[in-house]
């Protein structure tokens, strides 16, 4: 068996490459092939973290080693690859920005056979399609999806190193008095939740968010928060441990039952691409102010 790495695989580690491609194979014969050199690059032995180059050509000398080809088993019906089409806000050769709905799950799993990433792989016949960033089913607006690899291993550089901007429409419980404040905490999960913290602990992480006041409605304030770091729930959590939880966040907020969260990714900037997206606030906000929520 032989691979020729293409740009998709440049600089990627050598098991990592094989992991992905060998999967019906365990973890220890590949290993036990790299250093008996029954897997060579270029013809020689090589390290498991050997970082691949253009054109390198990796053949694979192990007994029954094959391939798994991935199947979609699940049929994804015409008028939700319709629906999602209508949500796409930019799309070029290598990345393409969602305004996800609120209660359209991001991945198949809990119930659901498919989400967003496998409705956008069934549109764009493309497998290697995923999205840099997550919000949750309930959360509404932009997340940024690639559509090869040398893409995803980009965005989630820049993602990581906080060179991506997102700013969130917040619209929370009670009178927020602060017009401006910055929110500097430690955020630790625990089960199926996240806490703050006072001071680090282990398995906390410190998050900062800034927010501002938008508009205020009848015991409720409309917020523009900025992630400074991108911490799970970060949003949620912070507003909620200061007594302004998210208008339909049920986990953090008040018990009811909703479909949705007050919750809007509504701008994103991405200057190396130089992208900037900003959409309105939806007409469900302005609703929900102007009849002070009743």
């Amino acid at each position: 068996m032989k691979f020729v790495i293409d740009k998709n695989y440049e600089n990627v580690r050598l098991d990592k490459f094989l992991r992905k491609h060998l999967p019906n194979t365990p973890l220890t014969e590949i290993f036990k092939g790299i250093r008996t050199g029954k897997i060579k690059v270029n013809n020689k032995k090589s390290k498991e973290n050997y970082r691949l180059c253009l054109d390198d050509i990796i053949e694979i000398f192990l007994n029954g080693v094959s391939i798994q080809i991935k199947e979609n088993n699940c049929k994804i019906p015409k008028e939700d690859i319709e629906k999602l089409k209508k949500m796409i806000v930019y799309e070029d050769d290598n990345l393409l920005i969602l305004n996800k709905g609120a209660n359209l799950v991001m991945h198949k799993g809990s119930g659901h056979n498919y989400g967003a990433v496998e409705i956008l792989k069934e549109y764009l016949k493309n497998e290697d399609f995923t999205f840099i960033n997550r919000i949750d089913k309930a959360t509404s607006g932009l997340v940024i999806g690639a559509k090869n690899l040398v893409t995803i291993r980009e965005l989630s550089e820049l993602m990581r190193d906080r060179e991506i901007c997102k700013k969130y429409y917040i619209l929370v419980e009670g009178i927020v008095k602060n017009k401006n404040f910055v929110v500097e905490t430690y955020l630790k999960k625990i089960e199926d939740k996240v806490i703050e913290v006072d001071e680090y602990e282990e398995g906390a992480k410190i998050s900062k968010s800034i927010f501002k006041v938008v508009r205020y409605g009848e015991n409720m304030t409309l917020l523009e928060g900025e992630l400074k770091s991108g911490r799970t729930h970060q949003l949620r959590v912070q507003l909620a441990t200061r007594g302004h939880s998210i208008i339909g966040d049920s986990r953090y907020g008040k018990k009811i039952n909703s479909k949705y969260m007050f919750l809007f990714s509504y701008y994103l900037k991405i200057p190396k691409y130089n992208i900037e997206i900003s959409l309105p606030l939806p007409k469900e906000y302005n609703k929900k102010l102007d009849i002070g929520g009743k």
